[in-house]
C-alpha cells in the first residue's frame, strides 16, 4: 500500500483550476479512494517520468493497510468508480481487468515539475468517516497553522447547500474538533461593530494534534 501523496504546492492555491478538484467529493469513500488513485498515479509518475501509459492493480488499493473501508468497496464498484471518473487530473484513465490504466493530464504534470510539494500521509485519513473532515484534515496538514476564511471553507466543504450560515459555521466547528485542532472563529460581536480584515476567518494552530484520538461522523496562500 502506497504511503502518501505528494500535493504541489502550487495546487493548494485556490486560483489553481486544480485546487477545488481535488475536493470535488461529496461521499467518504469515494474521496478516500479517489486519494488513493491519485497517491498510485502520482508516484509511479514521478519515479518513471515516461509520458506513456502507465498501469497499476486494483488489488493493491484494498490490501489490508488501505485507507478504503472494504466492506463498502468491492473490485467491481472501484472499476465502476475508475470508467466514470471525469477529472481534470487525467487525461484518461480506465480499467481492463484488474489493470489501472492512466494517463495525467498536461496541466497535472505541470504542477508536478513545476511546483515544491508537501506529503500526505494516507494512513492519517483511516479512522475519519466524514467526508468534510476528511477535507478539512487534508487542508490543515498541508497549512499546519494560520487561518481558513469562512466563505472559502463553505464552498471546499460543501456546506453551501445547508441555509442557515450558523449551522454551517457549527459544522466547521465539529470539522474541527474531530481532528484534535483548536480553531477560533472570529467574527464582529454584533451588528453593531464593523468588521475587520481578521474577521470571517477561522484560526487554528495544528502543531499540538493528537492524530491517535482522530475519529469521524476526518506558508502556503489560500488567498
Amino acid at each position: 500500500m502506497i504511503e502518501y501523496l505528494t500535493i504541489p504546492h502550487e495546487i493548494m492555491n485556490r486560483k489553481n483550476p486544480l485546487h477545488y478538484a481535488l475536493f470535488d467529493y461529496k461521499n467518504n469513500s469515494k474521496m478516500k479512494l479517489f486519494i488513493t488513485i491519485l497517491a498510485y498515479s502520482t508516484m509511479i509518475y514521478r519515479n518513471t517520468k515516461k509520458e506513456a501509459d502507465h498501469n497499476f492493480n486494483i488489488k493493491g488499493l484494498l490490501s489490508e493497510s488501505s485507507i478504503l473501508n472494504r466492506r463498502d468497496l468491492s473490485v467491481s464498484k472501484i472499476r465502476k468508480f475508475i470508467n466514470e471518473l471525469k477529472s481534470p487530473f487525467f487525461y484518461e484513465i480506465k480499467t481492463l481487468g484488474n489493470e489501472i490504466n492512466f494517463k495525467l493530464s498536461k496541466e497535472y504534470k505541470k504542477n508536478i515539475k513545476d511546483s515544491g510539494f508537501n506529503k500526505l500521509e494516507i494512513s492519517d485519513l483511516k479512522s475519519i468517516s466524514d467526508v468534510r473532515t476528511v477535507k478539512l484534515f487534508i487542508l490543515t496538514k498541508i497549512k499546519p497553522s494560520g487561518y481558513l476564511d469562512l466563505h472559502y471553507l463553505f464552498k471546499v466543504l460543501d456546506l453551501n447547500t445547508i441555509k442557515r450560515r450558523d449551522n454551517k459555521i457549527a459544522k466547521i466547528k465539529k470539522s474541527f474538533k474531530s481532528i484534535n485542532v483548536e480553531a477560533e472563529y472570529k467574527h464582529p460581536a454584533n451588528q453593531n461593530q464593523k468588521a475587520t480584515e481578521e474577521h470571517y476567518k477561522f484560526y487554528y494552530d495544528t502543531y499540538e494534534r493528537d492524530l491517535s484520538n482522530i475519529v469521524g461522523d476526518l506558508q502556503i496562500n489560500y488567498d
